[in-house]
């Protein structure tokens, strides 16, 4: 079998509309056959997506499925498809055509001129409202400020890496992924590639608020140890607090005349409720550290193949990569 010069993960889930669009997209790129591998990964796909992309792999032996037992979520589809690439070069994007398939190319000889090891796209301008804007700016600035390593702003998983690279990230440890995170991790030779990101070509997110609420968090969690000390600065500053009270109220008792009343019951209020709120905000922030070290330990694969296409005479990945 000869080996690819690139391998194309692209997972998907519920993309039935749009994926004739990026068939569509790849057939005008003039290509030899045995240039690329463009291996699918259907997350759970209920809408018919799946079968759509078996009729194409009977036409196409270089479009290969991974169907995945239920939906596990992009992260762990971005992984299996990782673990059955067999090209010297992978890329990977998304189905939804915001990652467009000539930049990825563009990516790829930037990557084999430079002699690089990632070539990521960082978002010079994005489609979505103002409001998630904001919220996708103050998240890579604050995962930039907490993260103990080093940080690839503005970059999501789009990307074209060597075999070296998918070969070291595919050994993590690790069964909670936040790839770019871990991609980021490794510090091999990368370099930024700046893109205007298309708007979706059809269909509807596929993420929701709730599931980036989820990735940020694991992405804060899993590379930072910052958040563990909020707790314990915060409950020094709170004793500094009260025992300056503390020497402020013996003064004024001690060496003037002035009687001060109790503080009134609002102000008592107050106290409390700040005090608690911080109390569980750091109880929170605990819990989500433990929540991750719980999952690991159970050992649990991160993602079950229930079956694959056209890949004949290739081993079948350990589901725990």
């Amino acid at each position: 079998m000869t080996q690819p010069e690139l391998s194309i993960v692209i997972p998907f889930l519920n993309e039935k509309r749009v994926l004739p669009l990026l068939r569509e997209r790849f057939e005008n790129i003039a290509k030899r056959s045995d240039f690329w591998e463009l291996i699918f990964v259907s997350d759970g796909s209920t809408d018919g997506s799946t079968e759509y992309v078996e009729d194409w792999s009977r036409v196409n032996p270089a479009v290969k499925l991974v169907v995945l037992t239920r939906n596990f979520g992009h992260q762990y589809a971005v992984s299996a498809g990782l673990a059955l690439t067999s090209g010297r070069y992978v890329g990977i994007m998304d189905a939804d055509l915001q990652d467009e398939p000539e930049v990825l190319l563009d990516m790829y000889q930037l990557l084999r001129s430079d002699k690089l090891d990632v070539v990521y796209a960082v978002r010079a301008t994005r489609p979505e409202g103002r409001l998630k804007r904001f919220c996708y700016y103050m998240f890579y600035r604050l995962y930039t400020f907490l993260a103990d390593t080093p940080v690839q702003v503005d970059s999501g998983d789009f990307c074209v890496m060597t075999r070296r690279a998918v070969t070291l990230l595919l050994a993590l440890p690790e069964k909670l992924r936040f790839v770019r995170g871990l991609r980021a991790w490794l510090g091999l030779p990368a370099r930024p590639f700046p893109i205007s990101r298309a708007a979706r070509a059809a269909g509807q997110p596929q993420y929701s608020i709730w599931q980036l609420v989820k990735l940020a968090s694991a992405g804060l969690t899993s590379f930072s140890t910052k958040p563990l000390r909020v707790g314990l600065i915060c409950g020094a500053l709170l004793c500094f607090l009260a025992l300056l009270t503390a020497v402020v109220y013996a003064v004024i008792a001690v060496f003037t005349n002035t009687r001060i009343a109790a503080p009134g019951f609002s102000t008592l209020v107050i106290l409390l409720l700040f005090s608690n709120g911080l109390v569980f905000l750091y109880l929170g922030i605990l819990g989500e550290y433990i929540g991750q070290m719980f999952l690991e330990v159970k050992g649990r694969p991160p993602f079950i193949i229930e079956r694959t296409i056209n890949f004949e005479g290739q081993n079948s990945p350990d589901e725990r990569n």
